[in-house]
C-alpha cells in the first residue's frame, strides 16, 4: 500500500524550490498524492506526485526520476495546467 512519507515530501518540495525559485509553493492535501501549487503573482504551476510513483524509492532516487521525467520543463510548458507524475512517467492532466 502506498502512502505518505516525509523524506519524499522534502525532495519534492526541495526540487521545485530550486527549480522554481521565484514561486511561492503552497501544499495541497490528497490522499493519493503529493500535491502542490505554485505561485507567482499571475502565473501558476500544479504538481501532483503520485504516491504509486514512489514505492520502493528514496528521497535521492525520487529527485533523479523528476530530473529524469523532465517535470520542471512540462510544469513550464504547461503553465497552470496540471503535471501529474506516475508509475510510467511524468504525464499532464489527473490521472
Amino acid at each position: 500500500m502506498s502512502f505518505y512519507k516525509q523524506e519524499l515530501r522534502d525532495s519534492i518540495v526541495v526540487y521545485l524550490q530550486t527549480e522554481f525559485p521565484e514561486f511561492a509553493i503552497e501544499e495541497q492535501q490528497d490522499e493519493e498524492s503529493y500535491c502542490f501549487r505554485l505561485v507567482q503573482e499571475k502565473n501558476s504551476h500544479f504538481l501532483r506526485v503520485m504516491y504509486s510513483a514512489t514505492e520502493g524509492i528514496d528521497a535521492q532516487q525520487l529527485t533523479i526520476q523528476l530530473e529524469q521525467y523532465c517535470v520542471a520543463s512540462t510544469m513550464r510548458g504547461l503553465g497552470d495546467f496540471p503535471v501529474v507524475v506516475t508509475e510510467q512517467g511524468c504525464m499532464f492532466g489527473s490521472p
